[in-house]
């Protein structure tokens, strides 16, 4: 009758000791390394500018678009031209058009700002918006 057993009690052995082992041994600690790195020199921005709509106004047969173009650089920008953008009230766009909103003669400097307007007479235009296209520095 034993002979019976002898193999359930063979694999109930077997298993204890293995658990024994596993429970003996001593465990591996886990290598960390810390790596310091130094953070990357961010160069500062040459050129950006901003184009920023403040006003969009339809009088009778005339929608005006009013904004301002902003040197966000660190170098005098001219030539800035801004896309004004003619919409439906849908969002679809009509039509598009081109400011000049900084001339061939004069500049922006870093931090300044200047107003530009545009008008269309466009039927079914209901939104406006804008955005800086093209500047040029000279440096």
């Amino acid at each position: 009758m034993l002979e019976r057993y002898l193999g359930h009690i063979a694999v109930v052995v077997a298993l204890l000791m293995g658990a024994v082992f596993w429970l003996i041994q001593d465990p591996e600690q886990p290598v960390v390394e810390v790596i310091e790195a130094a953070a990357p020199v961010v160069a500062p921005v040459r050129t950006r500018v901003d184009a920023v709509m403040t006003k969009c106004v339809r009088k009778g047969p005339t929608t005006r678009v009013e904004g301002l173009v902003r040197n966000l650089g660190t170098l005098h920008v001219t030539r800035v031209t801004v896309q004004s953008i003619w919409k439906r009230d849908d969002g679809s766009v009509v039509d598009t058009g081109l400011i000049y909103a900084i001339g061939e003669d004069q500049t922006l400097a870093p931090g300044e700002h200047a107003m530009f307007s545009d008008t269309t007479d466009l039927r079914g235009v209901e939104r406006c918006n804008v955005r800086a296209l093209d500047w040029w520095s000279d440096e």
